[in-house]
């Protein structure tokens, strides 16, 4: 029970913030364009996107289509960490249901809070379009 608390304590605390990020980031980072993306990037992963294989499999991801609507974001976890560009930041995990031009979908936003700002750190899409039909990988 005390889990329960301290988790509905933690998911408040984060939601009344991060959840209005998410609503207004979620359409960038679906639009599957590079340049509206990046501005909302953490530091670490522009750094990942430098490499031209980790852009291209973003832009890969525009077979999904548009986002169409999305429910609203999940808290899942966080942990305090630090960066050497941002200092003592929050990792925040979030979930997404989404409906895109191809259907349902689940996106894992991994965020990280500066205390000021939320940057996109990490992020995962789950989709039956990625499903093989064949049942092979």
């Amino acid at each position: 029970m005390v889990y329960a608390l301290w988790f509905g304590i933690k998911a408040d605390r984060f939601d009344e913030t991060a959840v209005p990020y998410l609503e207004s980031a979620l359409p960038m980072l679906t639009s599957w364009k590079y340049e509206q993306l990046e501005p909302l990037l953490s530091p670490a992963a522009r750094r990942d996107f430098e490499n031209e294989n980790v852009r291209a499999a973003y832009q890969s991801f525009d077979r999904l289509g548009r986002m169409i609507s999305m429910e609203k974001p999940q808290y899942v976890a966080s942990q305090s960490d630090s960066s050497d560009v941002l200092g003592d930041i929050e990792v925040v995990d979030y979930q997404v249901v989404m409906q895109l031009d191809s259907g349902p979908a689940v996106i894992k936003v991994k965020l990280v809070a500066d205390g000021k700002s939320y940057f996109i750190h990490h992020f995962g899409i789950h989709s039956e379009l990625f499903v093989d039909p064949s049942g092979g990988n």
